[in-house]
């Protein structure tokens, strides 16, 4: 079984009645308002000292170093000092409005402030990270996507950030993806009558933006005798294209089948919502790949599923066997969750069905991409089988070494990156 790192717990907020609608998303907890000035801040990805593990300290030095280097000489000097002076400036009141969100005293706002400026890192990186792991996150958000875009093949990144184009290449590896029946294409307005002939009222739809990430923008849509629901939430025609031709103005809009959870795992189902299983693949230049770690993350009842800290309960897997641990909610990662608390479901000691498939579908799809280090595939445990839903290079720092943290990786991910850096 897993040991739980020593570290002092996160507090979870008061508890509430929250709707799906109401719970508060990730971008909500990082307090990245008002202007969105905060975003982005320190655009290079470094913080005021070098990360504590030394090989993401070289890492992150050549990510920044070939981020600036793309700039003209002096847009690179205007940008290192707007990071050195623009960034403890909006650090400082990011800090202060999550601090008082969370419930933190004045020490411990203190501290976070001091961990953003080191680090680089929002608050909400800095504190998820000690909370798990006691000391400071050695690479922050920011920092990580400007590193895991860089390494590898250029053209591989791009393919994978098209997810209609990845399905197509992928499903001849050997990948299985949702059925597309319908693409709304961007800047063209659409009626939603247009998608009553494909919203089948037993399981519905699911819509995502073709170059999307992270779950913005996506949604479940059903259709019945009683007219559209967005989310199991009833909605009128009007709102409905009011919101489809919002996202449209920004990319095209993939019209999906919605995925119904396999009869084994009904039990981690939310709301028709099934868990989502993360497979890491990883290799070393020149090798081939294998499995790093795993990761499920069953649904929240009553979150919306981008709420990082509450919305996901995250169950790292034995890459070897397929069983589950104890989860974690990332709001309280001092608590283990051996059963589901709303339905008594069990977790801990579980073999997850299908997981040889899921392994095989991302090894050969990561065998299909040669120039790439490190993706992380999502895939639901599906009605038919394991279902290939993306994959991801630019993953989060925090899920990606979150098994690790149990023991349950075939490999440390940081000596691994450092091999990919160009000499």
């Amino acid at each position: 079984m897993p040991t739980y790192p020593p570290s002092p717990p996160v507090p979870e907020p008061p508890a509430s009645k929250a709707s799906p609608s109401s719970s508060p998303a990730p971008e909500a907890l990082s307090a990245r308002t008002p202007g969105d000035w905060w975003r982005g801040l320190p655009w290079d990805g470094e913080g005021w000292r070098a990360s504590s593990d030394p090989d993401l300290a070289d890492l992150r030095e050549w990510s920044a170093a070939s981020w600036r280097q793309k700039r003209p000489a002096l847009l690179r000097l205007l940008l290192r000092l707007g990071d050195r002076t623009a960034h403890p400036l909006a650090a400082s009141a990011v800090c202060c409005r999550y601090a008082r969100r969370r419930g933190l005293g004045a020490g411990a706002a203190w501290r976070l402030y001091r961990d953003c400026i080191a680090t680089g890192g929002t608050p909400l990186d800095v504190d998820l990270w000690r909370g798990l792991h006691g000391g400071r996150n050695p690479l922050p958000q920011r920092a990580a996507s400007l590193l895991l875009a860089r390494l590898g093949d250029p053209a591989a990144h791009a393919l994978l950030a098209d997810k209609m184009a990845a399905a197509a290449r992928l499903t001849a590896a050997g990948a299985v993806f949702p059925a597309t029946p319908v693409v709304l294409p961007q800047g063209q307005g659409v009626d939603p009558d247009r998608l009553v002939p494909v919203a089948p009222a037993s399981a519905g739809l699911f819509l995502k933006p073709r170059h999307g990430h992270g779950g913005a923008g996506a949604f479940r849509l059903r259709h019945d005798c009683g007219g559209w629901q967005i989310d199991a939430r009833p909605v009128d025609a009007t709102a409905l294209a009011a919101r489809l031709n919002r996202l449209l103005e920004a990319d095209d809009l993939l019209v999906q089948e919605h995925l119904a959870p396999c009869t084994a795992l009904a039990d981690l189902a939310t709301a028709g919502r099934a868990p989502v299983l993360r497979l890491a693949t990883a290799r070393r230049p020149d090798e081939a790949p294998f499995l790093q770690s795993a990761l499920l993350t069953v649904p929240v009842p009553d979150r919306h599923p981008r709420d990082f800290l509450h919305g996901g309960i995250q169950v790292p897997v034995d890459p070897a066997s397929g069983r589950l641990a104890a989860g974690i909610l990332l709001g309280a990662p001092r608590r283990p969750i051996p059963r589901l608390p709303w339905n008594n479901a069990r977790l801990a000691g579980r073999i997850l069905p299908g997981f040889e498939d899921a392994v095989a579908m991302a090894l050969g799809a990561m065998t299909a991409l040669p120039g790439l280090a490190l993706v992380h595939w999502d895939l639901i445990p599906s009605t038919r089988g394991m279902v290939m839903l993306e994959g991801n290079t630019g993953g989060n720092w925090i899920l990606a070494t979150l098994p690790g943290a149990f023991g349950l990786e075939t490999a440390s991910l940081p000596p691994l990156l450092r091999a990919w850096l160009p000499t």
